[in-house]
């Protein structure tokens, strides 16, 4: 795991614990609950903006708001689906 993704966890772990998200991360992944998202040669930025990709994508869900096909597009783009 790089530098960058430890900081990444450093940074939204006290969130995601709020939000009872559980989050884990390797090299290539982070993990979200069980959603894997790549992030293979992130920035520390990147990889929070992932995670806020996340969280924007769960409220959205939450309120039961569909949310415009290219937000979800670029939200999900580093999503893995597992198929």
């Amino acid at each position: 795991m790089s530098n960058d993704t430890k900081r990444a966890l450093e940074i939204i772990a006290p969130m995601a614990n709020e939000l009872h998200i559980q989050i884990a991360a390797d090299q290539y992944y982070l993990y979200c609950d069980s959603q894997a998202i790549g992030i293979a040669c992130n920035s520390t930025y990147a990889t929070i903006m992932e995670f806020v990709g996340y969280l924007v994508f769960l409220w959205a869900a939450d309120r039961e708001i569909k949310l415009p096909k290219e937000i979800d597009k670029r939200i999900k783009r580093y999503w893995y689906s597992g198929e």
